[in-house]
């Protein structure tokens, strides 16, 4: 396979990636609508999710013993991510799809902060526009807060931006020298048993409703977390860290659109103006990025 082609693959490939991530939020209000609750929907798309990859792995013969500390690291990968997965998935329920998408993309301009704030990296003038654009970006995009915009659920979606920022910094750290699909289990894994502990704590355990709901349930494990996945490592070898997390703003495009066509949630000039901004922050970001950098998974 030539070079060019070789890279035309990769970019296909992470584009489907994120088309695939953009329907998450389809499925949560599918199932929002037949009744189910977030921790239950969370659980099953997690535990469904961590089979799949675990007989994946072990069919592949891939090696998964890993040192205490190592496990222990992943789990508190796994513990964040359920805060920040339901934070993504309750906002979604509260507001337009694409808005919490959107607002998620902040991460890449609170990963450069914390960065700079750590030493790691200069805070240079790209860095500053990107912050800028994506702050503005965000104020048009959420809009007037009240009345027709949910308070509550425009704090969840920041929230959840902070929260994956915290989940990557943790990860660049934990997940060093391994193989990606084994850390990805592990997380998985522990999300789901997170989600399920969350169900039953607070008596939202619904198991026969989640049978009624197993079209989105099996969407949300399948296409939004097996399927993203591989297509995402796969394309990531053949372009590489900058390109990839480029090509990943497909993830809010396609939520838009899907929002759009499924659930006819049309943003206004002004929410697209500040979604477009926001994506522009994350490329000017993206070109940064060393070939080195790992580009963790949603």
């Amino acid at each position: 396979m030539s070079e060019a082609r070789r890279k035309f693959t990769g970019i296909l490939l992470v584009a489907a990636s994120g088309l695939a991530f953009g329907l998450l939020s389809i499925f949560n209000r599918q199932a929002a609508a037949l009744g189910l609750g977030v921790p239950t929907l969370l659980a099953f798309r997690f535990l469904l999710a961590a089979a799949v990859l675990w007989t994946w792995l072990l069919a592949r013969g891939t090696p998964v013993r890993l040192p205490l500390k190592t496990t222990l690291g992943l789990m508190a990968m796994g513990g964040l991510y359920v805060v920040e997965a339901g934070l993504y998935f309750l906002s979604a329920r509260r507001i337009p799809v694409a808005l919490t998408a959107v607002l998620l993309y902040l991460y890449p301009a609170l990963v450069a902060v914390a960065a700079w704030l750590r030493g790691r990296h200069p805070f240079t003038g790209r860095d500053g526009l990107a912050l800028a654009l994506s702050l503005g970006g965000t104020a048009l995009a959420v809009g007037r807060l009240g009345g027709a915009t949910d308070t509550l659920g425009v704090l969840m979606g920041l929230a959840t931006a902070v929260g994956y920022t915290i989940y990557l910094l943790l990860g660049e750290r934990v997940q060093r020298g391994l193989p990606t699909l084994v850390v990805a289990a592990c997380v998985i894994t522990t999300a789901g048993f997170g989600f399920l502990g969350w169900a039953l704590i607070s008596h939202a355990w619904q198991p026969a409703l989640a049978l009624q709901a197993w079209k989105p349930l099996v969407g949300i494990a399948l296409l939004c977390t097996v399927l993203p996945i591989p297509l995402h490592l796969a394309g990531l070898a053949r372009i590489g860290a900058p390109k990839a997390a480029m090509v990943s703003t497909t993830e809010p495009i396609s939520a838009a659109c899907f929002g759009a066509l499924l659930l006819h949630e049309i943003p206004t000039p002004l929410q697209a103006l500040g979604a477009g901004l926001i994506l522009v922050a994350v490329v000017l970001l993206a070109v940064e990025r060393t070939e080195a950098e790992p580009l963790p998974e949603r």
